[in-house]
């Protein structure tokens, strides 16, 4: 992929692009929406990335084009940017960034022309926004010459989201974008942005399959649900006044003080509640080789996805359901923020065509329709070379 955006620059703007930039997607196995809560989340970067091959520009402005939408677009650098203006999706989260970079205090940056190429779905749950954010991001500012410590890079991106796009997601996407190792996964701290590499033993696979339901996070319920943690929060302050989010409530609180809440209010609390604790013992588990058991907390963090912060689908719920039962599969859960997109399978890797095939016929005989996947392993996160004739320095 990197060589195609290398070869998309050229014939786009018939001179060498300088910089070259990719950065992966990720999966999350577990953490289901507790980052916004402060929690803990255990996601891995995938080998599916976003690539960008960029050049300065004599003009203050930066343009890009998007091979897999075939749109170019720009935006003038001695202007404030105004993301009502963005023509399309993609681009606005690149407008995006640049508002977040003016918004902290950094200095103008360099006008630059770019190429992207992905083989990250888009808008489907393994974090395609991040991985275009922290791609573009690390080209520009390798380009104009600005050194951003990496953590303050993935709260560009979470800021990118919240404040331009309207999404009120967490900082993990970005983490793990960046942060990411070859098979191994990520324990992060949302809280304190401290994070562990977690080794996961040979022989794994990750399917991933499209539920071909798209997601618009910021159109979907996906917001109402870090208001409904912080009324949560304010209500359990009653008898738990040190509390900040639901991070700092334990299962044992939970169980006296969970009674207090409105029903659908609980049902929240205690999938946030829950999945914390799960995230840990998910790390115990990998780390002490045992891959059955870290199935299994995946498989309840699905259910109480389903039944407790109903962010799930019908098409999710078929799918875990039909990998479950197949030999090889440790978990199943679906990756994101729900209300569509795809689904993860954790799996052993001479089991994947047994289980693709499993799930692709009872997807089949119940909506009617092919299931699209793909296998991942567990990459490295984002990286940014700088070219020059015929090769890297």
């Amino acid at each position: 992929m990197g060589l195609e955006a290398i070869e998309t620059f050229r014939k786009l703007y018939r001179r060498e692009p300088t910089v070259l930039s990719r950065a992966p997607g990720r999966v999350a196995m577990l953490g289901a929406h507790v980052d916004y809560s402060d929690g803990w989340v255990l996601p891995a970067a995938i080998d599916k990335s976003v690539w960008l091959a960029a050049a300065p520009s004599d003009q203050p402005r930066v343009t890009v084009y998007s091979h897999e939408y075939d749109e170019q677009h720009s935006f003038d650098l001695s202007t404030s940017y105004d993301g009502h203006d963005a023509p399309t999706s993609w681009f606005k989260y690149l407008k995006g960034v640049a508002w977040s970079l003016q918004e902290n205090g950094y200095p103008p940056m360099a006008g630059m022309d770019a190429a992207l190429v992905s083989d990250v779905p888009m808008g489907s749950g393994v974090s395609s926004s991040a991985a275009l954010e922290i791609a573009f991001l690390n080209a520009w500012l390798m380009l104009s010459e600005v050194d951003i410590p990496p953590l303050t890079k993935a709260q560009i991106g979470r800021k990118t989201e919240n404040h331009f796009m309207g999404v009120g997601s967490g900082i993990m996407d970005q983490v793990a974008s960046i942060f990411g190792e070859e098979d191994q996964m990520l324990l992060i701290d949302c809280r304190s942005l401290e994070h562990q590499l977690i080794p996961i033993p040979p022989g794994t696979a990750v399917i991933v399959a499209e539920s071909g339901v798209r997601r618009a996070l910021a159109n979907s319920d996906y917001n109402s649900r870090p208001q409904e943690c912080r009324e949560a929060v304010e209500i359990l302050r009653g008898s738990l006044p040190h509390i900040q989010t639901l991070r700092d409530v334990t299962a044992d609180q939970f169980e006296l003080y969970g009674h207090q809440l409105p029903p659908l209010l609980r049902r929240r609390a205690r999938h946030v509640v829950e999945e914390c604790e799960r995230v840990k013992l998910g790390a115990e588990a990998l780390q002490c080789g045992d891959l059955t058991g870290f199935g299994k907390l995946m498989r309840r963090s699905q259910i109480s996805s389903r039944d407790n912060y109903e962010n799930s689908i019908p098409e999710f719920d078929l799918l875990a359901s039909a990998a479950w039962q197949q030999p090889g599969c440790y978990g199943a859960r679906f990756a994101g923020g729900g209300f569509g997109g795809v689904m993860q399978i954790f799996c052993d890797e001479n089991a994947v065509s047994q289980i693709e095939q499993a799930i692709a016929a009872a997807f089949q005989a119940e909506f009617n329709r092919e299931l699209p996947m793909f296998t991942s392993k567990i990459a490295k996160g984002a990286q940014c070379w700088r070219l020059q004739a015929g090769g890297v320095y």
